[in-house]
């Protein structure tokens, strides 16, 4: 508003418009407050400070803020939005699939980095993840998965002593969720001496509400803002007045904000290797558990087992 003086003019034009108050006020009423705004120093600040106050002032004090009965829903039901989150920013580093080894060949020509059969969690790796150097951190995307190891794109240099195999997604996403609450805000309009002045300044403020209610509220997550003015009052709780009266009028300001925050960050499933225990070790395949007797299906197809709930138990 002081880079914008004219605006005192908008903000008193009933002085000029109205035609009882233009007979009373006039133009000399807008042309003393415009000075009297330009020639004070305004302070605006948080009224619980613990100095003393300077006239003219404007003074912002916090409110109740309740959530809005009437927008609430189940927890579930607010995450809408997922986000991405690095390893590094939350502090959880990203597991290798294959911990470093070291490769028995590379065929430039086709891709194909041959890995020992001996290599823990093979059976983990998709096309798509990355087949990286610890020492220097370059990664070749993993094209196929063939008998010897994995394939890579041919014509490139792989220079390592040793290799490692990472997810393809090497991040964590988590949903974030909201509520909605209703805030309430006092700003008050403090003068001291001549009341008129408390006119003024309560004008200005109102004026600067409406007219940066978007820019400023909503712009920054306050919405559907409204306020109201109490009365007109002689305030002695003011001090530094230097014995002249203090008077102020409070603005009621409240609206909507919309608070989130994001749940638990998860891995995103990449792979899934399914086992089932047999005499000797682990076979592939899907274990379904059937309460029926005889199973529904039978235990010698292949890679399928249906087992009773009892030896479901017994697993």
């Amino acid at each position: 508003m002081r880079k914008n003086a004219w605006l005192i003019d908008d903000v008193l034009s009933d002085c000029v418009r109205n035609p009882y108050l233009r007979e009373k006020y006039g133009q000399a009423q807008i042309d003393a407050a415009r000075e009297w705004f330009l020639n004070n120093q305004i302070d605006v600040y948080m009224r619980d400070r613990n100095d003393k106050d300077r006239f003219p002032c404007i003074t912002i004090s916090l409110g109740n803020i309740s959530e809005k009965e009437e927008m609430k829903t189940m927890g579930d039901s607010t995450a809408e939005e997922t986000v991405t989150l690095m390893p590094n920013t939350i502090g959880k580093p990203i597991p290798y699939i294959v911990k470093p080894f070291v490769p028995t060949a590379y065929d430039q020509s086709t891709g194909e980095v041959d890995i020992d059969p001996a290599t823990p969690n093979l059976d983990a790796v998709q096309p798509g993840m990355v087949l990286v150097n610890p020492a220097n951190g370059e990664g070749y995307v993993i094209q196929s998965i063939v008998p010897n190891g994995v394939t890579i794109l041919p014509n490139l240099e792989l220079n390592a002593t040793k290799l490692a195999i990472l997810p393809k997604y090497p991040f964590y996403v988590a949903k974030r969720e909201h509520t909605f609450f209703q805030e309430t805000y006092s700003i008050g309009c403090h003068v001291h001496g001549d009341v008129q002045t408390l006119l003024w300044l309560h004008s200005i403020v109102v004026y600067i509400m409406g007219r940066y209610r978007e820019s400023l509220l909503e712009a920054n997550g306050f919405a559907e803002s409204k306020f109201s003015s109490s009365d007109l009052l002689e305030n002695a709780a003011f001090t530094g007045a230097g014995g002249e009266m203090a008077w102020s009028r409070v603005i009621t300001l409240t609206g909507q904000t919309q608070p989130s925050w994001i749940k638990a960050p998860h891995r995103i499933i990449e792979t899934a290797v399914l086992k089932k225990k047999i005499p000797g070790g682990f076979e592939g395949g899907i274990s379904i558990i059937s309460n029926t007797d005889p199973p529904v299906i039978d235990k010698t197809a292949t890679n399928w087992y249906t087992d009773t709930e009892e030896e479901a138990d017994e697993d």
